[in-house]
């Protein structure tokens, strides 16, 4: 019976999709509106929208985004 219970878990482990896939990684610099429900690593905010930006930019650095236009808005990393 154990067996059984393994080979259903093993099973069910190969066939289920990664956690990390579930939730959407967004492209650096592309601009996504300010309520976007995922979560992102450090943040750059704009008066138009935030985007994710490289982890090594420090809070309070100056940042840009970039809109689906190519206009690049600028903004600050919040986190």
């Amino acid at each position: 019976m154990r067996h059984l219970l393994l080979f259903v878990v093993l099973g069910l482990t190969l066939t289920l999709p990664a956690g990390a896939q579930e939730i959407p990684e967004p492209v650096l610099y592309e601009l996504l509106p300010a309520d976007y429900r995922y979560p992102i690593a450090r943040i750059c905010y704009t008066d138009e929208g935030i985007c994710s930006i490289p982890i090594y930019v420090a809070p309070g650095t100056p940042c840009k985004c970039r809109r689906p236009d190519g206009t690049w808005v600028k903004g600050v990393c919040t986190h």
